[in-house]
């Protein structure tokens, strides 16, 4: 009896430690669970307050949106009128003489380009005519009234250019001031011619043939320097002699280095045709004139020559352009 009541304690003290386990561990749950709930909470306050703050910036940005478009409205409408504004421009200038045409129709300015012209043409005679000088044996004395005469026909030339540019000759008149260009300059050449001589004066006229290969290859000299691919004496005269042939042998449809030709009809022959022709066809010279150079340039020097001849091209280029504008068929009229 005592033991079946011993039995029953144990059973029961067992029960009871397996309940109160299982509060415990009922009870150790809902703390987890409660803390759960409570971290939710957080979170779902964290998230609205979150929430709270993305709709007040979506406002903001909604705002902003509404100004920018507004702007952009606003700025579009501004842009409208400023073309509109440009356009009329353009057009109105596209009426009237050109910036140029304008400025030398000033007597003071036309006369203050005309002492500059002076001033560079005898800069440039000095420079490209030293060599022919000092081969015909003139000391700078005898020399003196020989570049006199070489400035002056250069002169009559810049100052018909000046005429043409400021606009105060029709077509009619450009070819009778070409004419008398040309008269004036055939007298100053019998002068030159009596003062050479019969054995000196063709050398002379020789030389004035080699002048735009002269001043091209002097810039080229002058843009070398002294460095390593300096031009000596002998590759200078050269070059020159070598380019100054392949030139005149090239057979151009429309030859824009002869200013003569060219000046005879401008309106017709300062076209885009006959400038795009032009420019192909000097294409094909600059590759004769590259495998003339050669044989006479060093390595080291021919990457800055071909560079060089492709800036002159495109200087040329703008300058055909500019003539265009100034004295082509529809500034003529």
């Amino acid at each position: 009896m005592g033991s079946m009541k011993n039995m029953i304690i144990i059973v029961l003290l067992a029960v009871a430690i397996g309940v109160g386990g299982l509060y415990l561990k009922e009870s150790q749950k809902a703390s987890e669970a409660e803390a759960s709930i409570a971290s939710l909470r957080q979170n779902i306050s964290e998230l609205e307050g979150r929430l709270s703050q993305q709709e007040e910036r979506s406002a903001t940005l909604q705002t902003r949106l509404k100004d920018t478009r507004a702007k952009a409205v606003a700025k579009s409408e501004e842009v409208s009128h400023l073309e509109e504004a440009l356009t009329n421009r353009t057009q109105a200038a596209a009426k009237t003489a050109n910036p140029m045409a304008e400025m030398l129709k000033n007597p003071d300015m036309k006369e203050f380009v005309k002492v500059q012209q002076k001033t560079v043409l005898s800069g440039m005679i000095d420079k490209n005519y030293a060599s022919l000088f000092s081969s015909l044996g003139l000391n700078p004395e005898q020399s003196a009234p020989l570049k006199d005469l070489i400035l002056k026909k250069n002169l009559i030339d810049a100052q018909a250019g000046i005429s043409m540019m400021s606009g105060e000759n029709d077509p009619g008149a450009r070819a009778q001031l070409f004419e008398q260009a040309k008269s004036e300059k055939e007298a100053i050449n019998d002068q030159i011619k009596q003062m050479l001589g019969d054995e000196h004066y063709p050398r002379f006229e020789s030389y004035e043939k080699s002048q735009p290969e002269r001043m091209s290859i002097g810039m080229f000299k002058d843009q070398q320097a002294s460095g390593p691919g300096a031009l000596t004496p002998d590759q200078e005269e050269n070059l020159i002699q070598a380019l100054t042939q392949e030139r005149q042998n090239f057979k151009f449809t429309t030859d824009f280095y002869d200013q003569s030709k060219v000046a005879s009809d401008l309106a017709g022959n300062l076209n885009e045709e006959k400038i795009t022709q032009f420019q192909q066809e000097r294409t094909q010279l600059q590759q004769k004139l590259v495998e003339r150079a050669r044989t006479i340039l060093s390595s080291e020097q021919m990457t800055p020559f071909e560079k060089f001849l492709s800036t002159q091209g495109q200087m040329q280029n703008a300058g055909l352009k500019m003539a265009v504008k100034m004295f082509g068929p529809k500034a003529g009229n």
